[in-house]
């Protein structure tokens, strides 16, 4: 196949469905929801439960590099097939699941070790190598998808609990990734715009007259973008990729703890179930609105700023919840901290590709995203400990507000991108 109607706009779309129904979204958003049924079913401690987050935010962190270097070379199409097939396969045996802990973290384990192709690793990577100039756009519409997910699941979740019982709850979510992923990915993602005859945003090949309004220039400029890039090892003997790494290690922490503890936060204060997970579901809904903002800003300024002033909302949401405000202000402050979680990995996404090329972006922000996870693992099982310790969520929200003021100090001392990775308007 060759030229013909640019496709990169499809391949968006078959990334923002599958990061929508992928690993990240679907467990983030319903594990806090089956907190509650699982503990009344089989007794365990709230941070007994937790500890599968923690299984899986580890595994990832070591798997993560390993699959991003399977992706660069393999191509990503496949494995994101593959992973979908596993992950249907693993949530829907959740059903069965028996009184046994350890056949609990088996199953998280599993989740982590063969559905991480349903995550940003590998949809990060198609992006990127499909689009330069509108990079930032491309992966801000993708990665909305992530905040689709998270305020359908919670709502589609909480209410087939409700109805038919949280084993049955896990089949139908099994069922819906199934019919909503897996068909428009099969038909729809494409690894590279070469792939099809095309070029990185519709670009004309280099010697063709102008396609979509770009020059022979711009095309040889995506194609060269594409063509650099450091490897995992050159990118982790430099001082941004470890700044990269705290920064995005502590807005993890912070912004996951909240995702997972916002329903047991709210129900402890006597907010209905059903009230609650609306609350988590306005929550990725400004996750959405988040990441398309953020998107368009990238391509148009400096992305660490923009990460930084999508921050500060979060901070104030937070503190409004320590504050034990109602529960109308507590969606309000959903709302706010929605807003960071939709600044922080398309943000991460981006500079992995603008600071260390995309020749190995997959192994390189496979590392970031490894990280990442481990830290949305260890920030939930640490706010949970912290919970108990301290006998209410107050003091430790006051304290995940003043981590973010950190962040953003942090976030001031990025460097300007190499000259080779800015983009060409």
């Amino acid at each position: 196949m060759t030229g013909g109607k640019f496709l990169g706009w499809r391949v968006v779309a078959a990334s923002t469905i599958g990061l929508g129904c992928g690993l990240g979204t679907l467990v983030a958003a319903t594990f806090g929801l089956f907190l509650g049924p699982l503990q009344q079913e089989f007794s365990w401690s709230q941070s007994s439960v937790l500890t599968a987050l923690l299984v899986v935010t580890i595994t990832a962190s070591f798997l993560a590099p390993v699959v991003g270097a399977v992706v660069d070379r393999f191509g990503a199409r496949r494995i994101i097939l593959a992973s979908f097939v596993a992950e249907m396969l693993i949530v829907g045996s959740l059903a069965f699941q028996s009184d046994d802990l350890w056949t609990f973290y088996l199953r998280f384990f599993l989740l982590a070790a063969f559905t991480l192709g349903t995550t940003h690793v590998a949809f990060a990577r198609v992006l990127t190598v499909w689009f330069d100039r509108r990079r930032g756009l491309a992966l801000g519409i993708a990665l909305s998808g992530i905040g689709l997910g998270g305020f359908i699941w919670p709502l589609y979740a909480q209410f087939m609990i409700g109805e038919f019982g949280w084993r049955t709850a896990y089949l139908l979510l099994a069922l819906a990734v199934a019919i909503f992923a897996l068909p428009v990915i099969f038909f729809w993602l494409k690894d590279t715009p070469q792939s099809v005859g095309q070029w990185p945003d519709g670009d004309a090949a280099p010697g063709a007259a102008g396609v979509g309004g770009a020059s022979d220039g711009d095309s040889r400029a995506a194609m060269a973008s594409n063509a650099q890039g450091m490897t995992l090892g050159e990118a982790s003997r430099t001082g941004q990729y470890w700044l990269m790494i705290v920064t995005f290690f502590l807005i993890g922490f912070v912004v996951q703890s909240i995702i997972l503890h916002l329903v047991p936060l709210l129900t402890g204060r006597g907010v209905s179930p059903m009230r609650a997970a609306f609350a988590q579901s306005v929550l990725f809904l400004a996750l959405t609105t988040g990441r398309l903002i953020t998107g368009w800003l990238m391509d148009r300024f400096f992305a660490p700023r923009v990460a930084l002033a999508f921050l500060v909302a979060p901070i104030v949401g937070i503190v409004m919840l320590a504050l034990g405000v109602n529960e109308w202000i507590a969606v309000l402050s959903a709302l706010l901290v929605g807003l960071a979680v939709g600044a922080e990995v398309d943000v991460l996404a981006y500079l992995t590709g603008r600071y260390f090329g995309t020749r190995n972006f997959a192994a390189v922000y496979g590392s970031f995203y490894g990280i990442y996870s481990l830290s949305g693992g260890i920030g939930p099982f640490v706010t949970a400990l912290a919970v108990e310790r301290f006998g209410g969520y107050t003091p430790v929200l006051l304290a995940h507000s003043a981590v973010l003021v950190l962040c953003c100090v942090l976030l001031l001392r990025f460097a300007a991108f190499p000259d080779r990775q800015r983009t060409s308007t």
